[in-house]
């Protein structure tokens, strides 16, 4: 009730006693019953809005009481509301009834002492995390930044700050992301723990939204190829699960790459903003963090001021009003560091230990004999040669030392701090041209296609392929129609993969492909993919039918008419209860009417549109009749088939059905076909009109009451000048005839009025 009393003081304009309230609901705070103060704490953003619009009426409640009941609740033990707890000074924070000073002083201290905690130390870095975002860039600097990183290092934390790393790339600049933050993602990318990598691959997604399309191409692509090869297979899962929406954030046609409030990741089109790509995690993906990311730049790769046109990268990531840029040389020497220190981390994972455990390292003795020059020198030498050529490169590379000069000396020395410390050959960097270069590393789109056929990732289960089918359509966005002799071996094998999940998502996006690819390509090599589609299961079929029309609008006029006879096709469905298919089939042919040519839709579609009127299902019946009077628009150019239709519309549904639901369906025809303005006067008075009201004297009553709806809602508003003097008279005295109809609901829509006599007495006939 609490929310209930500040209403009705603002209601009413009374000034309650809140240290009384306040004091009653101190007591729900120390309840032990979890439920009770769980409801509590869902009410608390609510009532402090309210406090928080009229301040004049409830003083500073929110500071005085209600955010110390937060702060309490923070530290129960109890998980659940400690997770209410988090939920309420999120939505404070977002409805910014919390401002700055109190978060720093108030909030903060609270939060630090959580993560002191071993056991509430997941629940502080969440909210940390999961506050940040709102609180404003310098903020977030200020009072978290150096937490954080220092969390990042612990062990016992690594994981859960690696999960939401995300989020907090989110709350800072790009120069803090860049330089701070993003030397600490590549550590917890190559950490020991396969769990702290795993959680590191779940947000790339996030932390790529955050940066531009060349970290995401010299950077996190290379992690994103450690982590496709990692020796741990839950690693492996979570990295090709997020290939494809990684690939497609390389799309040209997006400039920015966001999350929405709903939790999907989101690509707006670059030249039209009301064109976008939504992925939806749920029940595809492992869930992610809901975040809203900066907006990814958009880059002028044909600026006349690069000083290397050569070079992908054209300016900093950081441009910062209040910092001094970097110049263009230091950004292209961090970004060197960065990828090599990426090589190098990547180069000691790949490193062979096996000879640490050979057992002749444990029995073997050694002689006290001084060792043989020439043979050692000969077994260094046999062991550089079976290590590979890779390794040799980098060790010649840390010999040469490239950066040798003073200059390069000290931008080492610079680096440090985000390198760790640690000696990682600076070798030559991988100078891009953009114009030359493929749109995704090769390598990327390779592992994704490798998906398709999933022979040799046996040890992960049988879902790469349903990820796979799942980011298909977008990789082909990415990519291009010129590239899709390169996927579309991979695209074949899914449609004809064993599980049916993975044929009905390729059958859900088919039209987007079509869309993509344009009418030759979707001729010669969807098309048949898509008629195999229509064959299958009905779980795969509902997916290419809720697309139909999209997809034969893709099709040039010949090849859609070929798809004319097989519409009946989708009538037939495993189980008959599947009235929902036979929805959405009328829902399609009524896009597609206007397509063909009135011949081909009265020979083909026609007899459809009448199964469906007479289906058992009202929701069905209810799609058709907007079919039915879709038809009758489109046939009204023909005079001999718009006269065959209302012919076969009297025969099925008129005077001669056997069962009354026809009978009803033609009263509902006609209503529709005046209400959409598909019929003129003098044609419905003479097609329709005269079967209506003989319906008026039908013996069940719903019959009735359908007619008396249509005459007095329909065809009366339209007067008599659209139906003739003569037949609005006659429409008149049925009407009138229809007021002392036995049933109450008819007289009432015939706009008579009810008669409780004659109902007792109909009531005693019966």
């Amino acid at each position: 009730m609490l929310v209930e009393i500040f209403r009705t003081s603002v209601s009413t304009g009374t000034k309650f006693n809140i240290s009384e309230i306040m004091r009653m609901v101190d007591q729900i705070v120390t309840y032990p019953d979890v439920q009770i103060r769980t409801d509590l704490l869902e009410q608390i953003p609510e009532a402090a809005s309210i406090c928080h619009e009229y301040p004049h009426l409830f003083d500073n409640v929110l500071h005085d009481y209600l955010l110390s009941f937060i702060i309490t609740f923070l530290q129960e033990r109890d998980n659940q509301i400690r997770m209410s707890a988090q939920t309420a000074v999120l939505a404070l924070t977002k409805k910014g009834l919390l401002d700055n000073n109190t978060i720093e002083t108030i909030l903060c201290p609270q939060i630090e002492m959580l993560c002191r905690s071993v056991d509430f130390i997941n629940c502080g870095v969440s909210l940390m995390c999961k506050l940040a975002p709102f609180i404003g860039e310098d903020l977030a600097e200020k009072i978290f930044l150096d937490k954080y990183i220092a969390l990042c290092e612990v062990f016992y934390t690594r994981k859960i700050c690696a999960s939401h790393f995300g989020e907090f790339c989110a709350a800072v600049r790009r120069k803090t992301l860049f330089r701070k933050l993003f030397p600490l993602y590549i550590d917890l990318c190559f950490d020991k723990v396969w769990g702290v990598r795993k959680a590191c691959v779940d947000v790339m997604m996030s932390v790529s939204c955050c940066m531009t399309l060349q970290h995401r191409r010299l950077l996190l692509a290379e992690l994103l190829a450690a982590h496709l090869n990692d020796e741990s297979k839950w690693v492996r899962m979570s990295a090709f699960q997020i290939l494809g929406p990684f690939i497609s954030t390389f799309a040209k046609q997006f400039t920015e790459v966001t999350y929405n409030h709903h939790g999907e990741l989101v690509f707006t089109s670059q030249q039209d903003t009301r064109f976008s790509i939504r992925y939806l995690y749920e029940g595809i993906f492992p869930a992610k963090c809901t975040i809203q990311s900066h907006m990814v730049d958009t880059e002028d790769y044909n600026s006349k001021d690069n000083f290397d046109s050569s070079v992908i990268i054209q300016k900093p990531i950081y441009e910062d009003d209040d910092e001094e840029d970097e110049s263009q040389e230091d950004y292209i020497f961090t970004m060197r560091a960065y990828k090599t220190k990426i090589q190098w981390k990547h180069l000691q994972n790949d490193e062979d230990d096996t000879e640490n455990f050979n057992p002749f390292l444990y029995f073997y003795i050694s002689p006290d004999l001084p060792l043989d020059e020439e043979l050692v020198e000969s077994a260094k030498r046999s062991a550089a040669e079976r290590s590979g050529g890779r390794r040799s490169i980098v060790q010649d590379d840390i010999d040469q030392n490239l950066f040798t000069n003073t200059t390069a000396s000290s931008k080492a020395s610079s680096l440090d701090y985000v390198l760790k410390g640690n000696k990682y050959p600076a070798n030559k960097f991988e100078v891009v041209n953009f114009n030359d270069q493929e749109i995704v590393p090769q390598h990327l789109v390779d592992s994704f296609l490798s998906m398709a056929g999933p022979e040799e990732y046996f040890d992960m289960g049988t879902d790469l392929p349903h990820y796979c089918a799942f980011s298909f359509a977008a990789v082909v966005l990415t990519l291009g129609r010129e590239n899709w002799p390169y996927l579309k071996p991979a695209y074949q094998s899914l449609a004809s993969a064993n599980q049916w999940k993975v044929r009905r998502t390729l059958a859900s996006s088919i039209h987007e492909i079509a869309n993509i690819l344009g009418e030759e390509l979707t001729a010669t090599d969807l098309v048949p993919i898509y008629d195999g589609f229509i064959k299958d299961l009905d779980e795969v079929r509902i997916g290419v039918l809720k697309h139909l029309a999209t997809f034969l609008k893709m099709l040039r006029p010949e090849d859609q008419r070929q798809y004319l006879p097989r519409l009946k096709e989708f009538l037939t469905t495993d189980t008959e209860s599947n009235w929902r298919f036979r929805e959405e089939l009328a829902t399609q042919l009524l896009e597609i009417v206007n397509l063909f040519s009135p011949a081909d839709v009265e020979r083909h579609i026609v007899s459809l549109s009448l199964d469906l009127l007479n289906d058992k299902v009202a929701a069905v019946r209810h799609v058709a009749l907007s079919l039915v009077t879709q038809i009758v628009a489109h046939l009204s150019v023909n005079e001999c088939l718009v006269t065959a239709l209302f012919q076969e519309l009297r025969f099925f549904l008129g005077l001669y059905a056997k069962k009354w639901v026809r009978r009803q369906t033609f009263a509902l025809v006609c209503a529709k076909l005046i209400s959409s303005n598909a019929i003129s006067g003098d044609r419905f008075s003479q097609e329709m009109l005269p079967s209506l009201l003989k319906l008026s004297s039908d013996k069940v009553p719903n019959v009735r009451l359908a007619v008396a709806r249509t005459l007095s809602k329909n065809v009366i508003p339209m007067g008599s000048e659209w139906l003739g003097v003569e037949r609005a008279q006659e429409v008149e005295r049925k009407l009138r005839q229809m007021r002392s109809d036995p049933d109450r609901d008819v007289r009432v829509l015939a706009g008579g009025e009810e008669n409780s006599v004659l109902d007792i007495h109909v009531a005693n006939e019966n």
